[in-house]
């Protein structure tokens, strides 16, 4: 399935830390061509996923600032099962190369994508996706059997999760 991604609260510029958590936590899919992402001729972006991941990588965008046009079945949040609770800091020093948008930028929009699409649970006392300050250490949680899915997803964002 592709999906068409589109500017909204966050500019389109900024999508790549969501995708990249989202290919990392199996979310998304990379092309065939083996590109994360497609360019329309629209002023949209294209991101691949299974049909049944549709409506999860939908709800991820969404939650991360994007609009999602595209039409997907819907996203389920999974019972809360041994949560835990995951530290997380960047992995590379704060330099415009590693970080265009920032440690803090990139980690929030990371973290926001994870939680949309429920491979982490909302945390904290206002149920939101990290608390803390992403850029030098935030916390996640998530369902135990979650646990490789998020440190891949962050991973893949350039974020390092304990």
């Amino acid at each position: 399935m592709i999906l068409q991604v589109r500017q909204h609260l966050e500019p389109l510029n900024h999508v790549g830390d969501a995708v990249a958590a989202l290919i990392g936590s199996g979310v998304l899919k990379v092309f065939p061509d083996k590109e994360p992402i497609h360019y329309p001729p629209a002023r949209a972006i294209e991101v691949n996923c299974d049909d049944d991941q549709g409506g999860y990588a939908k709800a991820g965008f969404y939650a991360a600032g994007f609009e999602v046009p595209t039409a997907t079945g819907a996203a389920h949040a999974p019972p809360v099962k041994d949560p835990v609770t995951l530290t997380v800091t960047p992995t590379l020093k704060d330099t415009f190369k590693n970080y265009p948008l920032g440690p803090q930028e990139s980690g929030m929009l990371a973290a926001k994508a994870l939680c949309g699409a429920y491979v982490t649970q909302p945390i904290g006392p206002n149920g939101d996706s990290y608390v803390g300050d992403p850029g030098t250490s935030m916390q996640v949680s998530c369902n135990q059997a979650d646990v490789p899915r998020v440190k891949r997803g962050l991973r893949a964002a350039k974020f390092k999760a304990v």
